[in-house]
Parts: structure tokens; C-alpha cells; sequence
């Protein structure tokens, strides 16, 4: 069974909010969360998807954000959100990781020497992932599940491998890792705060 999807509403029309509400709320994969009072909690909610009627900024996850300006069509707007919810690193804007820039849109970590490090399309999913759940502990099994698409139980250690690849390319020591760290119950992101 694949993982349910969230996706926040914050500050769009009523009646934009109800059609959009009517037709994702159809598909069982989407856990849809309306959140019009106080933008700045929206990270807290590890959203996959947020779409605002004003601008909001939630570092590793894909924004649509809607300008009223002109009319939208319903069918335009559920393309583009399916899109954003199956590729969304094709929407995710530049973060600061350690050294470095993660830019997933390019599939590279830069460096201000301008020499960019290139990232496979796993490990700039596991970034991705891990930047927009940086809060939290993410389990070997969450990762298998969210990155991978594999069931539970599955034995394998593809995530090690690649969680070390991504290290030797991060990290100043990957025996002694600073930023993604192996932690009781998984791995842990450590930016920081003011970087995002």
C-alpha cells in the first residue's frame, strides 16, 4: 500500500478550496489539511504538498502557489498538482546543507568554489525527503517505504549504501558523520534553523 500523501491548504478562496477538496478527496492516497491561521507552522504538519493563496516558504517541499489575479482551470490545476506530488524535487527551491547548496532541481550539491558535486536521483530524493521531515527521526523503514516504494519488511541494504555515498559526498568525514547522522530509530538531518 503506498503512503498517504499531505497536502496542506492555506489561505486559498472558499470555493477554490471546495473544488479542489471535492475532486483529491476522491483519491484515497491524499490527506488533505487546511491550515489558514499561522503559515509559519506549516512545516510542523511534514507536508508533501502545499498549496497557498499567499506566499509561503516550506524548505524541501514542492509550494503551488496560487495568484487570483486570473481564473484557473480545475482539470490545469489537478494536472499540476499530480505532477508536484510525483516528481516533487522538480519544485523544491535551493537549500543550504552544510557547505553546501543542495540544489535538486540540477541534481547537485554546490560549493562556493563553483565546482558542483553531482547527486544520483535516490540520493537527491533521500535529501529531499529528509530536509522536508528534518525535524524528526526518519526510520530505515520510513525511507524504504517513502524513497523506494518498498513494503515493510523488506531486507535489503540499499539504503545504507546509498546514505554512505551521500555522506562521502556531504560530509568532511563519513566515519564521522555531522550533518546526517545515524541516530537510535534511524537517521536525523541536522541543519541549521537559520538557514532555512
Amino acid at each position: 500500500m503506498k503512503p498517504m500523501k499531505k497536502i496542506v491548504f492555506t489561505h486559498i478562496p472558499p470555493a477554490v478550496e471546495k473544488a479542489l477538496m471535492e475532486h483529491l478527496g476522491a483519491f484515497a492516497e491524499f490527506d488533505i489539511v487546511t491550515m489558514n491561521k499561522n503559515a509559519r507552522d506549516i512545516p510542523e504538519t511534514d507536508p508533501d504538498l502545499v498549496i497557498a493563496g499567499t506566499a509561503v516558504n516550506v524548505p524541501g517541499c514542492p509550494v503551488l502557489s496560487l495568484s487570483f489575479t486570473q481564473p484557473y482551470r480545475l482539470g490545469a490545476l489537478l494536472r499540476q498538482i499530480g505532477q508536484m506530488i510525483a516528481e516533487p524535487v522538480l519544485y523544491i527551491d535551493d537549500i543550504p546543507i552544510g557547505d553546501y547548496i543542495f540544489k535538486p532541481q540540477e541534481k547537485a550539491l554546490a560549493k562556493g568554489t563553483g565546482e558542483d558535486i553531482a547527486l544520483t536521483d535516490r540520493e537527491v530524493d533521500i535529501l529531499a525527503y529528509m530536509v522536508r521531515h528534518r525535524r524528526k527521526t526518519i526510520s530505515r523503514e520510513t525511507l524504504l517505504k517513502n524513497v523506494w516504494q518498498y513494503s515493510e519488511g523488506v531486507d535489503t541494504h540499499t539504503l545504507e549504501t546509498h546514505i554512505y555515498r551521500l555522506r562521502q559526498k556531504l560530509e568532511m568525514s563519513a566515519e564521522d558523520p555531522r550533518i546526517l547522522q545515524t541516530v537510535e530509530g534511524g537517521y536525523s538531518l541536522h541543519l541549521p534553523e537559520t538557514a532555512l
